[in-house]
């Protein structure tokens, strides 16, 4: 046989050998296919559906699956069963349920976060002042999430007799329309709907009621997190890279929302100017919110003398720092 017979043969052999390694290698290594829950419509999400609008789960080797819940403690719920991995959430509904599973495998752990503000408490046109406030009837996305809690907060602050309406957040719109409540606290875009389509007035943001709290977190599952950690590492990238590109690129940004939702250009634009996208947690506001509410009695297990120990294990600064 001719030595370059054989030299020919030895490398057919060698990229044989490679391409059924890589096959079988391909074979005994599933893919991870990570379960994501975030909420109706909420801009504050709006990394989620960038870095989907974008590819960038695919630019990562990662495959996914998206959830939509009502609110956050809805998703919260679904995320304590072992049905999620990660969840972009209100900061009050993580917190309430990292304090009900301390020791679960499904504990959340906030790894990032997605947004600062971007809530507003729009009303009838007719209530002008905090005190008109009396007496009124305020609807809330739900017991639970964070805007209720901040309602909760702003109602004891100021010695207020306001009536909580808690429904589901596509409804608050159409009950505020009809006259079923006086006004609502929700997060964004439901304000902006509610003052283009049906002359609402916002009487407070959540900057006025909070400058720079934490509203949604990106949490993932502890058992999740302790077991693939180079997954996580790459959902933090891969958010950082949303994050980035909403504040770089916010025309591009605006049209992926729009695209999203369905809603006229100038709803957008109104919710999208009360939003702060941040990927670094406001740990000092996460801290707040706990304070507040164990102090009104919605976290009732976790001892005010030991809120620091408590916050070390909820939030994460390995990916992020904070």
């Amino acid at each position: 046989m001719k030595k370059s017979t054989i030299v020919l043969s030895i490398v057919l052999i060698v990229i044989i050998v490679s391409v059924i390694g890589i096959y079988i290698s391909q074979i005994s290594t599933p893919k991870v296919k990570v379960r994501i829950g975030y909420l109706t419509g909420d801009l504050h999400h709006l990394a989620l559906f960038v870095a989907i609008a974008n590819n960038y789960f695919a630019n990562y080797g990662i495959e996914y699956e998206v959830y939509e819940y009502i609110n956050g403690p809805t998703l919260m719920q679904h995320f304590l069963a072992g049905e999620l991995d990660f969840g972009y959430v209100g900061t009050p509904p993580a917190l309430i349920a990292r304090s009900q599973s301390i020791g679960s495998p499904n504990a959340p752990i906030a790894i990032a976060s997605a947004n600062l503000e971007g809530s507003a408490l729009v009303v009838n046109p007719n209530i002008k002042s905090i005190s008109d406030l009396n007496g009124k009837k305020i609807g809330t996305p739900g017991t639970g999430t964070i805007q209720d809690v901040m309602l909760s907060i702003f109602i004891r602050n100021n010695n207020l007799n306001i009536t909580k309406y808690p429904m589901t957040v596509r409804d608050l719109p159409l009950a505020f329309a009809r006259g079923e409540i006086d006004g609502f606290i929700a997060w964004e875009p439901y304000p902006s709907i509610a003052i283009y389509q049906y002359n609402a007035s916002i009487l407070l943001t959540s900057k006025d009621l909070m400058p720079d709290h934490q509203c949604c977190l990106l949490v993932v599952s502890e058992k999740f997190l302790n077991s693939r950690p180079d997954i996580v590492e790459k959902m933090v990238k891969i958010h950082i890279t949303a994050i980035n590109f909403i504040n770089s690129n916010p025309l591009k940004a605006k049209e992926i929302a729009i695209n999203k939702t369905g809603l006229p250009e100038k709803v957008i634009e109104s919710a999208l100017s009360r939003i702060k996208y941040n990927a670094t947690i406001n740990t000092e506001s996460v801290k707040t919110f706990l304070k507040e509410s164990i102090s009104l009695g919605i976290i009732k297990n976790v001892d005010p003398e030991k809120i620091d120990e408590f916050l070390k294990g909820f939030i994460s600064t390995k990916f992020i720092g904070g």
